[in-house]
């Protein structure tokens, strides 16, 4: 049985890969910070689904250590660790004349070097088993920019030139690193924009609507199962990069 760490995966996109890799017969590592009430509750629906290897594993990836020994907890559970996906990631919009030290600090902290220290836990333990997959969670931000939102747009933007740093660099050990450009989805982190922004946002879109999480996760499984492709960016929206 192939195992998937996910980060952030308690509410939002990460609980919809959990569930989507459990449905596919994956070992599912869920990671918060915390062993919330939510993170049981995406372990029942996944069992309820037929899943049987499902747990939770609290860690906070913004400090090297906790990340190093949640990659090696989850490895030792099952014996291996095939696929991380780096999805945790959090906002603290502000425009930039107003942002805060801790508002810049706390958002690359988690989306940009929080995934560096997963990534970098999850190489070494992928190097002893002869290879694995990687996939980090990026944004279109990334390549667009947007107002309010440097720090979240900068992590971003890092998330895509460390999938390309870290392909080049891991290719050798068999090991593919690719990100993936999630869309616009109604999650947790996208409730407080208010409706004028979110209806902007969808007004981008050719299809009228943003992509659907099921065809993420679809998208996602492909991706990491896909063992010809590696420095990739893969863009799941209908929204045109860099239009």
């Amino acid at each position: 049985m192939k195992t998937v760490l996910i980060t952030g995966s308690s509410r939002g996109i990460g609980r919809g890969l959990a569930l989507a890799f459990a449905k596919a017969g994956y070992a599912v590592a869920i990671n918060c910070i915390e062993q919330t009430d939510k993170a049981q509750a995406v372990i029942k629906e996944a069992r309820a689904q037929g899943a049987t290897d499902i747990d939770v594993f609290p860690a906070d990836i913004r400090h090297s250590d906790q990340a190093s020994a949640l990659v090696e907890t989850v490895a030792k559970r099952w014996g291996r660790l095939d696929v991380l996906i780096n999805n945790a990631g959090i906002t603290r919009d502000r425009t930039i004349l107003k942002m805060t030290d801790e508002e810049w600090t706390d958002v690359l902290s988690v989306n940009l070097t929080g995934a560096f220290w997963c990534l970098r836990a999850a190489a070494q333990v992928m190097i002893r088993q002869g290879g694995g997959s990687i996939l980090n969670v990026a944004s279109i931000m990334g390549f667009r920019g947007g107002f309010g939102n440097a720090n979240y747009s900068v992590s971003k933007a890092g998330l895509v030139a460390l999938t390309k740093s870290a392909a080049r660099e891991l290719g050798r050990f068999e090991i593919r690193v690719n990100a993936v450009l999630p869309g616009f989805h109604e999650t947790d982190m996208s409730a407080p924009l208010p409706a004028d922004r979110r209806q902007k946002l969808l007004a981008e879109h050719p299809l009228g609507r943003s992509t659907r999480l099921n065809d993420l996760a679809a998208m996602a499984i492909a991706i990491v199962e896909n063992t010809s492709v590696s420095g990739q960016v893969y863009n799941v929206d209908s929204r045109i990069v860099g239009g």
